[in-house]
């Protein structure tokens, strides 16, 4: 591993070199439920240019439902604050939900595209999650297909796994970094939920966690195109029971830590990057604690929470990566004084970003490759379909080839000429097999034309085969 982080850092200096410095960073905000409060956004006193609310879900069979949370007048207001709308769509972690949508992809991104154009959104953030290794592909094609068709200009994030420990399969296993990356603006890296519901009690989101998470997502993908999670959660524990680690957020947190009627001990973990606090609640509390419906009994309890430096903390992690931004789940969650520092803290290094003349020749490169590999594919198709003409006529013609009287030469002669022209049509139908699976792997409009001549291409030179086989 710390291979890997000198190998980043030195390709970080070495563009260091050239580059040029961007406005800042993106910061992102969920907003999960109602959009009427307005004073959630507008006390993070300009911290977030970008929100995230809750309003695209999914039914049973994958389509697309538009929640009462989407209305026009909150979209204008955050337009009139300078605020980014991209609302989440999301199956809220059923996974029956989420591979429908997949499997109604198409009709799904054309519903998301409506929306966006009805209610003027710039973007939509896919939030699909609780999948496996079995759903990778279907995902990155149903990102491919809704990047196709979003209208120029409008932004297209994914929300994916942090995967530290490199797994391949299970939840994290359904994000392929490197395919999303390269049809979305940007991936959200849900940088958190390290300990949670079930596993033994610990840190949400650990430094170490957080930062190898960063550095798996480097091998994929480019800086300019991660935006880093931050939880306003924390996670407890009840030390006698066997599971825990159900959530509380940090503003519910910080009001317990000023209580006098329970004892507290909070340990220093600033390696981890994480507060552990110990809470022992006493019986017979005159205002019991009650957390999300949950009465707290007494006994004792774990509580992992990000505090103010904590916090600071994840935001150097930003900085030191040069990352695109940041994003915070959720509004609402926070400490309120946490705006006091955020934007600054964010943006205390500038973000640097390749120039735009590099970006412009890179862009020409892609683009020139892709012409000539069409103009190959092109080629291509254009000797096999001549090929096959030509082997058709050929035999077609010597079989009738009535100047040949004598039948025994003209049986010889004619096997001979049909053994050459299998010859050549398997020769052939290998080549159109071989640039059919070279076509799949692509995504231009004019590579899928070409595939579907070649399709029908295969289908005839099989014909041709049947014809020969007489």
């Amino acid at each position: 591993m710390k291979a890997k982080i000198l190998l980043i850092s030195i390709i970080l200096l070495i563009a260091s070199c050239a580059v040029v410095y961007a406005e800042d960073r993106v910061s992102l905000g969920f907003l999960y439920g109602s959009t009427s409060d307005l004073s959630l956004i507008d006390r993070t006193n300009g911290s977030i240019n970008q929100v995230s609310p809750t309003c695209f879900d999914l039914d049973n069979k994958g389509n697309l439902v538009v929640t009462g949370n989407l209305t026009h007048a909150f979209v204008e207001q955050m337009h009139e604050r300078g605020i980014i709308v991209t609302p989440f769509l999301s199956n809220h972690w059923v996974r029956s939900k989420g591979r429908k949508a997949l499997k109604n992809a198409n009709a799904l991104s054309d519903s998301i595209v409506c929306a966006i154009k009805d209610f003027d959104l710039d973007g939509v953030n896919v939030d699909i999650e609780n999948l496996n290794e079995d759903d990778r592909e279907d995902l990155s094609e149903f990102v491919r297909m809704l990047r196709e068709k979003l209208p120029e200009g409008k932004l297209l994030t994914v929300s994916v796994a942090a995967n530290p420990f490199e797994k391949e399969n299970g939840w994290q296993g359904s994000y392929d970094y490197e395919k999303l990356g390269k049809y979305a603006d940007y991936l959200f890296v849900m940088t958190y939920d390290e300990h949670s519901i079930g596993s033994p009690e610990g840190p949400v989101a650990s430094n170490a966690f957080v930062e190898n998470s960063i550095i798996y997502a480097l091998n994929y993908v480019s800086k300019d195109k991660i935006v880093m999670g931050i939880p306003f959660f924390g996670r407890y524990w009840k030390t006698d029971e066997e599971s825990g680690g159900a959530a509380i957020v940090g503003g519910t947190v910080e009001n317990l830590l000023k209580r006098k009627d329970i004892t507290i001990n909070i340990e220093d973990q600033a390696e981890i990057g994480e507060s552990k606090v110990t809470i022992t609640v006493p019986e017979n509390m005159h205002k019991p604690i009650s957390i999300n419906g949950d009465e707290w009994e007494a006994g004792e309890y774990i509580v992992w929470y990000h505090s103010n430096e904590d916090i600071k903390i994840k935001l150097q992690l930003i900085n030191k990566y040069d990352l695109l931004g940041s994003g915070v789940w959720a509004l609402g969650q926070e400490k309120v004084e946490v705006w006091k520092y955020y934007k600054d803290e964010l943006n205390k290094t500038p973000r640097q970003v390749t120039p735009v003349e590099e970006k412009i020749d890179l862009a020409e490169q892609r683009r020139l490759a892709e012409e000539a590999r069409v103009e190959e594919l092109k080629e291509v198709a254009l000797v096999l379909a001549d090929s096959r003409d030509r082997v058709n006529e050929f035999t077609k013609e010597f079989v009738k080839d009535d100047k040949v009287n004598d039948s025994s030469n003209k049986e010889s002669i004619t096997r001979h000429g049909v053994k050459l022209g299998k010859k050549v049509l398997d020769s052939l139908e290998e080549l159109l097999d071989t640039n059919e699976e070279k076509v799949k792997n692509t995504n231009d409009k004019i590579n899928r034309v070409l595939l579907a001549n070649i399709s029908i291409g295969t289908a005839r030179l099989r014909n041709e085969k049947q014809f020969l086989n007489w």
